[in-house]
């Protein structure tokens, strides 16, 4: 959003909330809405692109967490036999189910975030108060991005390599004393003449397993290495500075307007109204022993509405700036 401007600590405040929200919730109903209004905000925020690289991410953890679950957790009324005397339970599955969905909603809320506040926001919130903390998150969440794309990068040369295209060397009078590292591996798997390294050899499944694990391992190490100089780098940068020598200042300065005032009272308000509920168990179920949803139970409630309030204003601030703008 840039005509409307909200104070980060507002911000901070409202998706906190949010994220406890997702792991508090296990209503199906308030679980798909909560899901579904995070999809649209990542719509208008211009961030849907972002959403293939956070399915990549997503779906082998949400695999992982809904076969671990009823494999681990046998708890539950209702078993499903699969060979003699192992079973699984549909509790299981379930709570599998709404945990990964919570984790996806945990996620998409942390991009919405990153859309809706800059580092340099976070730094002015923290930097006060917590000067230290604060630059190690900021820190920690620039260096997420910057090893990914240096990952890739990374792949593509190994790619490159792989394909017969030879690199350019800074300095090819080197070249005769250097060891060829994929000869040298050669030379001793040949020499080697163990039975079990020949069948593994063997079997091509396992022999290109083997092959791609090399490969992220030394994808991974080149990768680690650099974003270590580059962080040797960084602290020499800071102590040249003169970082942390005098007191911390920032250029950026926000006070609280009365759309930071508004948005504060309907978070209290509706949060009261949603919280009421949860102490009478709206929005929540049991799972175990025994799955009590019914499909049928619609929590069409003032509870279920101030939910949706409380996901509704960026919504509506960004409809309202797009509005705007065109």
């Amino acid at each position: 959003m840039e005509l409307t401007s909200i104070h980060p600590g507002v911000y901070l405040l409202y998706y906190f909330i949010m994220v406890l929200f997702a792991f508090i919730f296990s209503d199906p109903y308030f679980v798909v809405t909560f899901l579904i209004l995070i999809l649209v905000l990542i719509a208008l925020q211009g961030i849907s692109h972002e959403l293939k690289n956070i399915m990549k991410l997503f779906i082998p953890l949400s695999i992982l967490i809904m076969i671990l679950n009823p494999l681990l957790n046998r708890t539950g009324a209702h078993k499903i036999y699969l060979w003699s005397g192992f079973f699984i339970t549909y509790e299981a599955i379930a709570y599998g189910i709404l945990m990964s969905l919570a984790l996806l909603i945990v996620i998409l809320v942390f991009s919405s975030y990153n859309r809706s506040v800059s580092y340099q926001e976070m730094l002015y919130i923290f930097s006060k108060k917590l000067p230290i903390i604060s630059m190690i998150i900021v820190m920690a969440l620039r260096f997420i991005p910057l090893i990914n794309s240096r990952a890739i990068e990374v792949q593509k040369l190994n790619n490159l390599k792989s394909n017969g295209i030879e690199l350019e060397t800074e300095d090819e009078s080197e070249d005769e004393d250097r060891i060829d590292v994929d000869v040298f591996n050669s030379n001793i798997n040949t020499d080697y003449n163990s039975k079990l390294v020949d069948k593994l050899k063997s079997n091509k499944r396992i022999a290109a397993i083997i092959k791609e694990a090399k490969t992220l391992g030394k994808i991974m190490g080149i990768t680690v290495s650099w974003s270590l100089e580059e962080s040797m780098f960084t602290a020499k940068s800071m102590k040249a500075r003169g970082y942390n020598a005098t007191e911390r200042t920032s250029y950026l300065s926000y006070k609280f307007s009365n759309a930071d005032f508004a948005f504060i009272a309907l978070i209290i308000i509706t949060v009261a109204i949603i919280i009421a509920g949860l102490l009478k168990g709206v929005g929540m179920i049991n799972i175990y022993p025994s799955i009590d949803f019914r499909f049928s139970n619609l929590p069409f409630n003032i509870y279920y509405l101030a939910f949706i309030v409380f996901l509704l204003p960026l919504i509506y601030l960004e409809i309202k700036e797009r509005i705007l703008w065109h």
